[in-house]
């Protein structure tokens, strides 16, 4: 269901997020055109869903992923209209009071999950908590636009055919990338589904949340707020150098540390979270985390590309990643099964790694790409090799479940971090301490963040 509704879901295709948010000032007209172009996007999404629910039982689909489509699909009219105040908070920078709204709705929202789960509502407890999130994230960010803004809303909103037409021109750009990157991260779970097993989908799909935690801890905390920094930032290339280099920085020194703990804990964290029934999903997670540290670096570009008005860029890398993935998966599913999916996903991925940072040297061309990552990749193998050593020469298996997985997630990322400052002391120093200091609010001196980047 979720993978026909990506599908189906007119409003990311069409790309009026970007193309509303690219845009350096904030008018009436164009909030104006802007709203009625993402809920226009979101009924007719609904609408194409329900013509596609003939299609879908004529061909064979279970009539549960059917229904599931569906409910999405009208779920996604809320999010149409939510998605509104949340691009306007997010172009004020008012990326605090978003991310508040988000964390304290994502709780909240596993409630009536819970409840049906319990009481025999299966896979509608999944559903029930997609709606409840985006219910909670249409009042919230409504109320937060209400609160923040008040003057968004005290002028009249005015729809622009021209400006939807400006709009439109650059979101389908955009848009096309979408549906490419839609292939590229839902094709697997189509073709594991379909050609081995429901079952063996529910473990894939199982291990692939959990290698995802890297690139959803990065993501969620820096592909909104680069977005708006390279924006801003995209006429002036020596400061839009020194943020993407910081960027990068980042997105290594964090998500390469969680993906080397989830790694060398795989077997102890699926029993410990999920039980042994889950144990099959150990192979995927292993396969999966190893590539899921890449996203962030994807989707770091592609908000570069975007950004900086070169929306081109993020739809050719991904139409090869998808192209990557159905000539490489789809061979691959047929001869190993799921863990040949598997290794089509890394297929994939690199192709889609070579062929954004060949696009990445040519937007700013001063960005040192060897340095970024030649540190955290000796760092990796370094971490991955101490160990293993370690695990062959310390028998962990009375100590309890939970501290296994702490001492070895543990002992994993401190080498890691330790190799990393050894490697550049004074610069893992310098950034760190920069960072905190951005975190506290502490003023910077001026002429200190070209010094520290």
């Amino acid at each position: 269901g979720v993978f026909f509704f990506s599908l189906l879901n007119l409003r990311p295709k069409l790309g009026v997020d970007p193309a509303f948010a690219q845009r350096p000032t904030t008018t009436a007209e164009a909030s104006g055109t802007f709203a009625v172009l993402s809920i226009v996007s979101g009924a007719a999404s609904l609408l194409l869903t329900l013509i596609a629910i003939p299609i879908l039982l004529a061909l064979g689909y279970a009539p549960p992923i059917v229904w599931v489509t569906l409910a999405l699909a009208a779920v996604g009219v809320s999010d149409s209209v939510m998605g509104i105040a949340w691009v306007q908070l997010d172009k004020a920078l008012l990326f605090a009071r978003v991310s508040l709204v988000s964390a304290v709705a994502f709780p909240i929202s596993y409630l009536p999950a819970f409840y049906l789960a319990l009481h025999g509502g299966g896979y509608w407890s999944l559903v029930a908590q997609t709606t409840t999130y985006a219910l909670l994230l249409l009042v919230g960010l409504w109320w937060s636009v209400r609160a923040y803004l008040p003057e968004l809303l005290r002028v009249r909103w005015k729809f622009s055919a021209t400006l939807a037409r400006q709009f439109l021109r650059f979101g389908v750009v955009v848009g096309l990338a979408t549906i490419a990157a839609s292939i590229v991260y839902q094709f697997d779970n189509f073709l594991v589904g379909t050609f081995v097993s429901v079952a063996a989908l529910g473990f894939y799909e199982r291990a692939y949340r959990i290698a995802q935690w890297p690139s959803v801890l990065i993501t969620s905390a820096l592909s909104r707020t680069a977005f708006y920094a390279y924006s801003q930032l995209q006429n002036d290339l020596p400061r839009l150098t020194k943020t993407v280099t910081m960027s990068l920085w980042l997105i290594t020194t964090f998500a390469l540390p969680v993906a080397l703990a989830i790694f060398v804990t795989a077997d102890e964290l699926v029993l410990l979270l999920f039980g042994e029934r889950w144990l099959a999903s150990v192979p995927f997670v292993r396969f999966l985390v190893a590539y899921s540290v890449l996203r962030p670096l994807l989707d770091d570009a592609n908000s570069l590309f975007v950004a900086v008005g070169k929306p081109r860029r993020t739809t050719t890398v991904a139409l090869i990643q998808a192209a990557a993935i159905a000539l490489a998966a789809t061979p691959l599913t047929f001869q190993f099964g799921a863990q040949g999916t598997a290794m089509g996903v890394g297929v994939a991925f690199a192709v889609g790694l070579v062929v954004t940072y060949y696009f990445v040297r040519q937007t700013v061309p001063d960005v040192a790409l060897a340095d970024v990552f030649a540190a955290p990749a000796l760092a990796t193998a370094i971490a991955l090799g101490a160990y293993f050593l370690f695990a062959n020469a310390l028998d962990l298996s009375l100590v309890p479940l939970v501290l296994r997985v702490i001492v070895r997630a543990a002992f994993a990322t401190l080498i890691y971090f330790a190799v990393t400052f050894a490697i550049r002391p004074k610069l893992t120093v310098e950034r760190t301490t920069y960072v905190w200091r951005l975190f506290r609010g502490t003023q910077l001196a001026a002429g200190e963040q070209g010094t520290i980047l």
